[in-house]
């Protein structure tokens, strides 16, 4: 935590157990909407309901702009504390695309009186976000930019800029010809050095980097990262300019999309933190993994179960069972982490070769990993047991059940980016329960093998 936020934080929280709320409102006043927003991250849920509510009295358009920069769980916590009208007034001051992304986990009642509340555009606008929005750029879109008509002045654009009250720096100034598209971009340094009499068509830069309001998120992500821009354009198809993307958006995005794929590596969902205080609708969301786990380790019990001649004979096999699981789905989750996000990110994709290259790496590790851990828990169980072929049937289960893990790892993941599916969910239950199941198979199997032996 930086000086400034520890500071602030400590002055609103301080003012806050005083009951001074002249001071709470003098500090939100004078403080940026960013520092505000990261203070927000080290206070208690109650103190950030008080504060916001303190700030949505004393400057509702600073109070939309911190909103809009708080984390989703905030956002939600802070729409669950206001009286149902509130917080049906103060979601409808906020632009369409941030409505969007929380309209589907606030209370029925305020999700009701909100669609009610939008204009028919509006309204139409949000159902287009809801049903594109978790895929496409639409909902990043920002509305708040500069666009001007390429025959415009450097002069007039000038004074359009010291108009503006907001906090936002306006980096680029988008050109338009007389349908609205977008023809050009011109930079602020651009336009400071220019003769403030000539227009701006004569020193726009024509090659403008834009996204098109189809475009997935994860393109945006790309190229924001590849031409290492501030911000970016969005046009529709017919090039009409319809909004920018902030980076300040990206970054965000790109932290839910992790916090996202650990919620999936998990065989959970992000949901979850929309409803901490809900029990059951939280095993709700839970269920469908792990009844997919149960289902899977009844099948691993059954597979045991007709292993009961080897066991019964030979019980000490049983002992060894946990560590093979417990080694083989380690293997296999690091695996299919690996493959999962090469084929996201599309280095696995574009040349099949890539991804064969890659199995046959992972093969290769798992091979040396199966046969060191394979040889060292086999001495050590001929020591323990006094048994070496009980030691010889670990290493050599070991060895086969470590390269099966390693394989499946590669193959489910690839499985489900066939299936056009998220690669990332199969890297929690899914390539578990399956190494279970071959791992186990692969051990009991060997021991039957060798069952003569054992009884020896």
């Amino acid at each position: 935590m930086s000086p400034i936020i520890e500071v602030l934080k400590e002055t609103l929280r301080r003012s806050l157990q005083r009951h001074d709320l002249k001071t709470v409102e003098k500090v939100l006043s004078k403080s940026h909407k960013g520092d505000i927003a990261e203070v927000f991250k080290h206070l208690s849920k109650e103190e950030r309901e008080k504060i916001f509510q303190i700030l949505l009295k004393v400057n509702p358009d600073k109070a939309v702009n911190v909103f809009i920069d708080l984390e989703d769980l905030v956002k939600i916590e802070i729409i669950r504390s206001m009286h149902i009208k509130d917080a049906i007034d103060f979601i409808l001051k906020l632009p369409t695309s941030e409505i969007a992304s929380i309209i589907e986990n606030i209370p029925e009642d305020i999700k009701k009186g909100v669609i009610e509340g939008l204009k028919g555009e509006e309204r139409e606008e949000l159902k287009h976000l809801l049903s594109e929005g978790e895929r496409t750029v639409a909902s990043l879109i920002s509305e708040d930019y500069i666009a001007v008509q390429d025959t415009a002045l450097v002069e007039d654009v000038i004074n359009i800029l010291k108009e503006k009250q907001n906090d936002n720096e306006y980096v680029y100034i988008y050109v338009l010809d007389e349908k609205n598209r977008l023809v050009g971009v011109v930079s602020l340094k651009e336009l400071i050095l220019s003769n403030p009499n000539i227009m701006l068509k004569d020193i726009m830069r024509r090659d403008v980097v834009a996204l098109n309001i189809n475009d997935s998120k994860e393109e945006a992500i790309d190229i924001f990262r590849r031409y290492d821009l501030y911000m970016l354009p969005v046009i529709d198809e017919e090039g009409v300019l319809k909004g920018v993307i902030y980076i300040d958006d990206i970054l965000d995005l790109i932290s839910e999309k992790t916090t996202e794929e650990f919620f999936k590596m998990a065989g959970a969902k992000e949901e979850e933190l929309f409803y901490a205080d809900k029990t059951f609708k939280i095993a709700k969301l839970r269920l469908p993994w792990l009844l997919i786990a149960t289902i899977g380790e009844f099948i691993t019990a059954i597979i045991i179960s007709l292993f009961d001649y080897t066991i019964s004979h030979f019980i000490q096999v049983v002992f060894f069972l946990p560590m093979v699981a417990a080694l083989s789905g380690n293997i296999s989750s690091q695996a299919a982490i690996i493959t999962a996000r090469g084929l996201k990110e599309g280095r696995l994709t574009e040349n099949p070769l890539d991804y064969f290259y890659t199995v046959f790496k992972e093969l290769k590790v798992s091979v040396l990993i199966g046969t060191i851990i394979g040889v060292l828990v086999g001495v050590l169980a001929s020591l323990w047991i006094s048994n070496h072929i009980l030691g010889i049937i670990v290493a050599i289960a070991l060895f086969f059940s470590i390269i099966f893990a390693g394989l499946i790892g590669c193959l489910v993941p690839f499985i489900m980016y066939k299936l056009e599916k998220d690669p990332t969910l199969a890297t929690g239950p899914i390539a578990l329960t399956l190494t279970d199941i071959g791992g186990i198979s692969i051990y009991l199997v060997v021991a039957t093998f060798f069952i003569n032996y054992l009884k020896l």
